[in-house]
């Protein structure tokens, strides 16, 4: 439990918005903490200068995000919340917005060779080894996204890893579109060894230019079929 939190006051334009904004900042920040209950309606809504009425909206909008939790007959208070749940937000807009195959690389290209890299300075002799037991699984697409997820696990930054986990259920859907051209799946499964590879003699430039290759040409890939 933290002390009193000092809410800022919002515009009135988008104040709902807006009030949503400031308390999530608040919780980013550790403001206010897991578990922590917020102020009474009234003095809550003329903290943040917004009338009860658009109060009740935020609060019902970040329930409904599972970012606050309304306890009946106590109050309303700060869920106890992980980066996962944090992100979903994120997630749930991917979805709606119609995010191209093009996007979804360029943001996939970004984040995974990085990814790659940390692991082969970091990943350790038993997450290696998980590694190599994916690339046997018999299921390819089920080697692919757990293949995936190992490496951005073993690069050991639990807010990248689940960055990248936002973009699982896309991924998905891109792994289905490649997944049926002629070769793709056999040529994955040997740039996989080569990233696998370099992770294993703790190379990360190696690890990284794996990683960049291979999504460079599954991008390709999913161009030409979504074409």
């Amino acid at each position: 439990m933290t002390g009193a939190a000092e809410f800022t006051p919002v515009r009135r334009s988008s104040a709902a918005t807006e009030a949503m904004r400031s308390i999530q900042e608040m919780i980013v920040d550790g403001r206010l903490a897991p578990g922590q209950r917020l102020p009474a309606e009234r003095e809550l809504s003329e903290m943040l200068g917004i009338s009860r009425p658009t109060l009740r909206e935020t609060i019902r909008s970040l329930v409904s995000l599972n970012i606050l939790e309304s306890r009946h007959g106590s109050g309303t208070y700060v869920a106890a919340l992980d980066t996962a749940t944090l992100l979903e937000p994120l997630q749930f807009v991917l979805a709606l917005s119609g995010r191209t195959v093009e996007e979804l690389f360029e943001a996939r290209l970004l984040l995974e060779p990085a990814l790659a890299a940390l692991a082969a300075s970091r990943a350790d002799a038993v997450q290696v080894a998980a590694m190599r037991a994916a690339l046997a699984e018999p299921d390819r697409i089920a080697a692919d996204v757990t293949l995936h997820r190992l490496v951005a696990e073993a690069a050991g930054n639990p807010l990248l890893s689940t960055m990248l986990q936002t973009l699982a259920t896309l991924g998905r859907a891109s792994r289905s579109l490649t997944a049926a051209r002629p070769g793709v799946l056999r040529r994955t499964a040997t740039e996989h060894k080569a990233i696998v590879d370099a992770i294993d003699r703790r190379d990360p430039d190696a690890a990284r230019e794996a990683m960049t290759s291979h999504l460079t040409r599954i991008a390709a890939a999913a161009r030409r079929s979504v074409r």
